[in-house]
């Protein structure tokens, strides 16, 4: 047991912790792809807007200035002007160069002089060209700079208008490449991230690192497949270009394209350090679940072993119980069989008492109802007559029920057969109709002209209806009619009963069908109730596969209603 629960414990721990150093370190690699890196990448992107708003703000200031603008109109008549508003620019702002090349002349104006002529067939000069015909106020492109040993410098390409919008030139100012990439090292430091800016043909431009060479093709971290995806994208024209993503080698990065420079800007972030943090983690989990177990495992072996004594001597104490528990067994067992005998034995004791009650309260009512037609007696006579006649009548009801309360309790086996359910319905009425004529309650019954069977017990079933039918008469005043009608379905027959009572109330219809329940409504002339007679007719059509039901509402008199299985087809 120990060793199994020693195994299940170390395997349970080494998974958890394994889950746990996984989904630790996925959660950490979709942490920087998704949110730390994009946010870098934005606060970089950010930043070199910002370095690269005062050289804009410059260049503005130039393409506003009256000066520039009436040096222009003016014909350009004194070079010496415009090389000394150059050079002051250049030297007050600290800017790598300024220049104006004017629309008129198509001459490049430096601080040094004027440097060349531009020339819409070279493709160096294509720029101001492009200038020329852009609608935006300035640009921002990356090309070498004659004035400065064709080092690569970012200009600032700012158009000069006159008042009524007329181009009259192009002016602004140029930083070098080496004052973008002591802000990218700035970046590093801050930001604690590599960081890379590509040309669009996968030409490394600047990078935060000084073990890497400029110009070295498609690293690590940029190979062809992504670079295509960029310039896929940019083609495209689907707006802003920026994703995260694993690079070849392990690491994370974030590769963003700048239009402003029509570069790629990438942060990377290396793993190895993180995963380091990680896997130590893990390994100190491991050895902290290790422990736990040695020592819940000697815990679970000390309180085995301790208590093991104790099972056995209570296991035998059980032992002994267990055998008092049987022979007391056995002694109930013995008590049960004669408590069984004498309920049987009360079962039938009563039932034949009920039925030796049977002849002579048919005698007496038989006799009853000779001396009430005798003309000899008076009236009074007559009166006694009719009470002992009613008395007897109630008693000999009180005592079928009884009997047939003792038939439904009996264990015994209910044999159906197929009877007709319009005949079943005749023999109820014809028991019922001297009652229903003493109390001038018409009987309405409507049968169907054609036999129709159900599975049931004929003397229950004659029964059940009888039931429906005297009670109908009992609580129905005298002259209101009670209906009787049979309705065939495809697979069951309905017999219903309606009167025209008072009714039953709606909370008192749930009690209809229990033992010895006796409800508001009261027999219209005084006839007596068991409270049996509704609860032997539940019992009868449960017993027989069937179901009865009352519908009623106080004031609007009561309908019961029988259902009971059609016999589709006979043999």
């Amino acid at each position: 047991m120990l060793l199994t629960l020693g195994a299940l414990l170390c395997m349970g721990f080494f998974l958890t912790t394994t889950i746990s150093y996984l989904v630790s370190r996925e959660t950490i690699r979709e942490t920087i792809l998704h949110d730390e890196l994009p946010l870098s990448s934005d606060n970089i992107y950010s930043e070199i807007q910002r370095d690269l708003f005062e050289p804009i703000l410059i260049s503005s200031l130039m393409a506003n200035d009256t000066f520039v603008k009436d040096w222009i109109v003016n014909g350009e008549e004194d070079e010496v002007l415009i090389r000394s508003y150059l050079a002051q620019i250049q030297e007050r702002f600290g800017t790598v160069t300024s220049f104006l090349v004017s629309d008129a002349t198509l001459r490049y104006y430096h601080p040094e002089g004027v440097l060349k002529t531009v020339d819409v067939n070279n493709p160096a000069d294509q720029w101001f060209f492009r200038v020329r015909t852009m609608l935006p106020e300035y640009e921002i492109n990356v090309d070498p700079d004659m004035a400065n040993k064709e080092a690569m410098t970012i200009f600032i390409n700012y158009r000069i208008t006159d008042t009524t919008g007329k181009f009259l030139g192009a002016t602004g100012v140029g930083l070098t490449v080496n004052a973008v990439k002591s802000l990218m090292e700035d970046y590093r430091k801050r930001y604690h991230r590599d960081i890379y800016f590509y040309t669009r043909a996968g030409e490394l431009i600047l990078h935060s690192l000084e073990d890497h060479a400029e110009g070295d093709p498609l690293p690590p971290h940029l190979d062809k497949k992504t670079l295509e995806n960029i310039n896929a994208r940019i083609g495209g024209g689907t707006g802003e270009i920026s994703f995260s993503a694993n690079t070849p080698d392990g690491s994370m990065a974030n590769y963003r394209y700048i239009p402003e420079l029509d570069w790629i800007l990438i942060v990377e972030q290396k793993s190895d350090r993180t995963w380091g943090i990680l896997f130590q983690s893990f390994a100190l989990n491991l050895i902290v679940c290790l422990v736990t177990a040695v020592i819940l495992l000697n815990i679970i072996r000390i309180t085995v072993l301790r208590y093991q004594g104790k099972l056995e001597a209570r296991n035998q104490q059980l032992h002994d119980t267990n055998n008092q528990i049987q022979q007391q067994a056995a002694e109930l067992e013995t008590v049960n069989d004669q408590l069984d005998a004498l309920h049987k034995e009360k079962d039938e004791f009563i039932g034949m008492i009920v039925h030796d009650l049977k002849d002579p309260l048919n005698s007496v009512i038989g006799l009853s109802e000779l001396l009430v037609d005798r003309p000899s007696m008076d009236s009074d006579s007559q009166e006694y007559v009719k009470f002992i006649q009613t008395s007897a009548g109630s008693m000999l009801e009180q005592v079928e029920d009884l009997l047939r309360l003792t038939e439904l309790e009996s264990p015994t086996e209910v044999k159906l057969s197929e009877v007709d359910a319009s005949e079943m319905v005749r023999r109820a009425i014809d028991c019922y109709q001297f009652h229903a004529r003493a109390k001038s309650t018409p009987l309405h019954v409507n049968l169907p002209v054609q036999k129709v069977f159900v599975h049931a017990q004929e003397t229950w079933l004659v029964s059940a209806i009888g039931n429906l039918v005297s009670n109908a008469i009992k609580y129905s005043p005298a002259g209101q009619p009670i209906a009787v009608s049979l309705v065939v379905d495809p697979e069951v027959v309905e017999i219903s009963v309606k009167d025209e009572g008072e009714g039953i109330s709606s909370d008192e219809v749930p009690r209809l069908f229990q033992k010895f329940e006796r409800l508001s409504p009261r027999p219209t002339a005084g006839e007596n109730s068991t409270g049996l007679g509704l609860y032997i007719v539940g019992q009868m059509l449960t017993r027989m596969g069937g179901n009865v039901r009352c519908e009623s509402e106080r004031g609007a008199g009561s309908k019961f209603t029988i259902s009971l299985p059609r016999v589709t087809s006979r043999h």
